[in-house]
């Protein structure tokens, strides 16, 4: 089809906008071997065809449609509707509590077994608070790391132990803080 056959009328108003870019173009054709006409929508300078139809009120429909869906994609949407407020007049939620730290298990059995009292003094410790593990026979002087020779102490009575034996430091009377 040529476009010396196309007989064009420029559309305005409402989708199709004031400028004229968009017309309603009839062609002479056949169908179903009668001589017909078939509409067309087209902006011809972008060369751009919006709808086709026999009957000249469906092309106007189907080419309104298809505008107005493009200019619906084309608009930002407005953000100061669709966010709702800024600032809700519910409540705030009560923040959520930190997760206690890691303690580890020979750390937390330590613990337990010395009912949460420094083995030299008696004063309380906390699980979660500043303890030490204690050697009651020092490494440096052959102590192991099993159970049976650790202990919890506190951070004063184990800074003054030092390399003396559990015995050692409770007869000096060392351990009465």
């Amino acid at each position: 089809m040529s476009a010396e056959k196309l007989l064009q009328r420029p559309i305005y108003g409402g989708a199709f906008g004031d400028d004229g870019r968009y017309s309603l173009a009839s062609v002479p054709c056949v169908s179903r071997g009668l001589h017909a006409t078939r509409y067309m929508v087209v902006q011809a300078q972008a060369g751009l065809v919006l709808s086709v139809s026999e009957d000249k009120t469906e092309a106007l429909a189907l080419a309104r449609q298809r505008l107005s869906a493009a200019n619906d994609k084309r608009q930002p949407p407005n953000l100061a509707t669709e966010q709702g407020e800024l600032w809700p007049d519910e409540p705030l939620l009560s923040p959520v509590p930190a997760p206690a730290p890691y303690v580890s298990r020979r750390r937390r059995e330590i613990f337990e077994r010395s009912l949460g009292l420094c083995h030299y003094c008696r004063t309380p410790i906390e699980l979660f608070g500043k303890w030490h593990i204690e050697h009651q026979l020092p490494r440096a002087l052959g102590g192991g790391d099993d159970a049976l020779n650790l202990v919890a102490a506190c951070v004063p009575c184990n800074l003054r132990k030092s390399d003396s034996t559990a015995i050692e430091f409770v007869t000096q009377g060392a351990g009465a803080a």
